[in-house]
């Protein structure tokens, strides 16, 4: 008989909330960099605005870990190995025809409509970002043809319109190469301490090299050591990890404790309280959103909780995040100039906004949508009938 495909309920619903936090972000990021007024300035939500993206991307991360993690060990207990080959090619057909084009669209088609059509100079941030040819440089293209594009971003600066939103791509397709190899290595009692172990490296490390003294005194090694472990944050992956060996060796428990609504509305008021006030250092505050995050995945996908969210629009959304966390910013740079021109914010400010995002919002998620049902469940469908392994 065969295997019935592991789904979880209510990640999808997640994985809407991520893309369009990130989505919000850029906008508002976007309209300050353009001198428009934007939340990052307000009062009020300057924080909850500053970390959204950011926020949003960590909750993709820790997804990752959880589910890869979590099917990597069954698949180990199954068949007592891991399937590379399956495992990296069911990878491949997932992540990569997109990826590519994605850089198509900001390699070629983004600069082609820059230089053609005049009305793309009324967004002088990213006509700035086009015009500037060392990020359409031979180092540029291979850094992205290689999923480098976390090292074009943070080590040299490299700000691509319609591409550099793929740093957190090449940082999982990372992850992806690694994962497997370690969970293949390490015997199922070892598995959780190297986990843990690799997350206190990882968090030891970003505060040990963030002393402003430490920094200022290290060889030369070490500071490239840094910049090596600041590219590649596989602590909030290892966040999940831990989560997905838990919920596969301790479910029991776990589902004991996150069936409870009163624990799940906590949460929630802590996670919305850590978005938007800043109680601790930045990184720490990240890293306790993550373990918030974790356990929100927990609950969401306990079917004993009656209280956790279901939305079949949200769940398509999460769905086609994919496409709408690698469209939205193609469709920021077709979008503004069009809004700018035709409905500036000196004249109406709510309309402004409103057609700022009402047209993003709409137009990536069409698009979006186009491409996962013509274009990436081809290779979906590749990637699930030749390489299931559970």
């Amino acid at each position: 008989m065969e295997n019935k495909k592991i789904f979880f309920k209510g990640l999808n619903e997640l994985r809407a909330f991520a893309a369009l936090a990130v989505i919000f972000h850029h906008i508002e990021l976007f309209k300050n960099s353009d001198q428009i007024s934007s939340l990052l300035k307000s009062i009020y939500f300057s924080y909850f605005i500053e970390r959204l993206g950011k926020n949003g991307v960590y909750l993709f991360f820790v997804l990752s870990g959880f589910l890869i993690t979590y099917l990597l060990l069954i698949e180990k207990e199954k068949s007592q190995t891991i399937l590379f080959k399956k495992f990296y090619l069911r990878r491949i057909y997932r992540i990569w025809p997109l990826y590519y084009i994605i850089l198509i669209i900001g390699f070629i088609i983004i600069p082609f409509l820059a230089y053609t059509f005049e009305i793309f100079e009324n967004t002088p941030s990213f006509f700035g970002l086009i015009s500037n040819q060392e990020n359409y440089s031979l180092k540029s293209i291979l850094l992205y043809i290689f999923f480098l594009p976390n090292v074009a971003l943070s080590y040299f600066q490299i700000i691509l319109v319609g591409c550099s939103q793929a740093w957190s791509v090449g940082v999982e397709e990372q992850f992806y190469i690694l994962w497997p190899l370690l969970i293949f290595l390490f015997t199922k009692r070892k598995t959780l301490y190297f986990f843990l172990l690799l997350l206190t490296f990882f968090i030891s490390s970003n505060i040990f090299f963030k002393l402003d003294y430490v920094v200022n005194n290290l060889a030369v090694v070490l500071l490239y050591v840094y910049r090596i472990i600041s590219l590649v944050p596989f602590e909030y992956m290892t966040i999940g990890a831990i989560g997905g060996y838990l919920y596969l060796h301790h479910n029991d428990i776990i589902v004991v404790f996150t069936k409870s609504k009163y624990v799940y509305f906590l949460l929630l008021s802590l996670i919305l309280g850590l978005m938007f006030i800043p109680f601790f250092m930045t990184y720490f505050q990240s890293i306790i959103l993550s373990v918030l995050f974790l356990c929100l995945i927990l609950i969401t996908i306990n079917d004993k909780n009656n209280f956790v969210l279901r939305s079949r629009k949200l769940s398509y959304i999460g769905k086609i995040s994919y496409g709408i966390y690698m469209f939205h910013p193609f469709v920021m740079f077709l979008v503004f100039p069009f809004v700018n021109k035709y409905f500036p914010f000196s004249t109406n400010s709510f309309f402004y906004n409103f057609s700022v995002y009402f047209f993003v919002f709409s137009l990536t998620i069409l698009m979006s949508h186009f491409s996962y049902k013509y274009f990436e469940s081809i290779f979906i469908n590749i990637k699930d009938n030749k390489y299931k392994t559970l």
